[in-house]
């Protein structure tokens, strides 16, 4: 991210660059939300001109310098303050005068879905269990719970689940300083969420790397910076940014079998001593880190699930995973599989962890979690080429948009706050119980 304080816009009309705030997005809502305020509170009409020089003021850079400058003849003055008004416009589209007026004009409507919205959200919210209260681990007291708080949120992974907790233990303790994983397991059962979840409660630093984005022989060179005499080579590197901030991280190599083989060079310092060299020639810390590494290699080539000749047993990683660490070493460099501290194995999900999955997906969605619903989310959305994965998709796809559409034509539920009921009619999905939000008006009026 760039340290600059303000963006630089070149203004045509009155032949300047200028300097305008860099707001965070939190800034950004704030000084909106003033905005449309003080609009929607007036009472008498004002002048476009004096909503101009409010924007310009709290948005430029330096604005007395700006003001002082000013021509004394009204009609320069107002056609300088339009043009420096449109370069901000361009910069920050929600203050466009027109957009603020049309927001405010449709906001009645609006605000009535979203209270009605928030109403059943907190309904839903009030089915959950409380939320874990789990701080930054930096002792072993501050690892308990996180065993408890993983798999709440991680659904049929409990024996990896515990593997990762017990190093997280080494760690907390102090007799190691680092730790390494390499995640197996087909697509779509929990290895990404996993490593999410632990870095949010390990130091609250996460950072994923797809490394199908480093399959070129010199593309690892966009995490440690440009060599010299390239483009970019004076500009900070990712890894550079990331120690800056800490030494604390847990980094996921995502799908670390579709990068080049020289990217496996770049990592074992990393492994070894939890740091490595930047473009620059400087040493980055990363000595408190999890690495961890996903992979489904050696798992496709096993029919997970199914019948093995005869037997009347099936085929599952836990079974097989032998076989598949075998074919796993085979496709990586030595020197770096020798250098990962534990292989964690993840099972295919079974109906009733799907269930449960759909019903954590269903969480900000304010509809009844009937057996019925869940079972047709499972039957529709579980895929066994992307796993778990399609059922937040087809939730989104097919459950939020159902809701999303009934919410934009005013129908709610006949008991105020109340969530939704499914009903599930040729297989598709349906909403029973709605008044129309008008209709109740004009009934209660007459």
């Amino acid at each position: 991210m760039s340290d600059l304080k303000f963006y630089k816009v070149i203004c045509d009309e009155i032949n300047l660059v200028l300097l305008i705030k860099k707001l965070s997005m939190s800034e950004e809502r704030r000084a909106y939300f003033s905005v449309k305020k003080k609009i929607s509170e007036l009472e008498n009409p004002i002048t476009i001109e004096s909503y101009i020089t409010h924007i310009v003021k709290n948005f430029l850079h330096n604005p007395e310098d700006f003001f002082k400058n000013l021509p004394k003849e009204d009609a320069e003055k107002l056609a300088v303050l339009q043009a420096v008004y449109k370069s901000i416009i361009e910069a920050y589209p929600p203050f466009d005068l027109n957009f603020v007026c049309a927001d405010i004009n449709n906001g009645t409507y609006l605000e009535d879905v979203q209270e009605a919205m928030g109403a059943m959200l907190a309904q839903a919210a009030a089915m959950e269990p409380p939320p874990t209260s789990l701080k930054s681990i930096q002792t072993l007291n501050d690892v308990s719970g996180l065993d408890k708080y993983i798999k709440k949120n991680l659904v049929g992974q409990d024996e990896a689940v515990c593997r990762v907790v017990n190093n997280v233990k080494l760690i907390a303790s102090g007799l190691y300083k680092s730790a390494s994983f390499f995640f197996i397991g087909p697509t779509g059962v929990g290895k990404t969420e996993l490593a999410r979840l632990l870095g949010q409660k390990y130091s609250g630093n996460f950072w994923k790397i797809n490394c199908a984005e480093y399959s070129g022989s010199h593309e690892y060179a966009k995490l440690i910076g440009s060599p010299p005499g390239y483009v970019g080579h004076s500009d900070k590197s990712l890894m550079a940014d990331k120690a800056e901030k800490s030494n604390k991280w847990v980094i996921l190599f995502d799908e670390i079998e579709k990068a080049h083989t020289k990217f496996y060079d770049f990592l074992l310092s990393l492994l070894d001593e939890g740091t490595c060299t930047d473009n620059m020639g400087r040493v980055l810390d990363f000595s408190e880190s999890i690495f961890i590494f996903t992979s489904n290699e050696g798992v496709s080539n096993i029919r997970l699930g199914k019948k093995l000749g005869f037997s009347d047993k099936n085929v599952s990683v836990s079974g097989s995973q032998e076989e598949i660490k075998q074919s796993v070493k085979k496709n990586f460099p030595a020197e770096f599989m020798n250098r990962i501290d534990n292989y964690i194995f993840f099972n295919t999900l079974e109906r009733s962890h799907l269930r449960k999955i759909a019903t954590l997906a269903l969480r900000n969605i304010p509809i009844k979690r009937y057996k019925a619903l869940l079972d047709f989310i499972v039957d529709n959305g579980y895929s066994e080429e992307y796993g778990a994965r399609h059922i937040k998709r087809f939730i989104k796809n097919e459950v939020a948009t159902v809701i999303a559409q009934t919410l934009l034509e005013r129908n709610l539920p006949k008991k105020k706050g109340a969530l939704y009921t499914p009903k599930i009619v040729d297989d598709k999905l349906t909403l029973v119980g709605l008044q129309n939000e008008e209709d109740t008006g004009n009934q209660a009026a007459v």
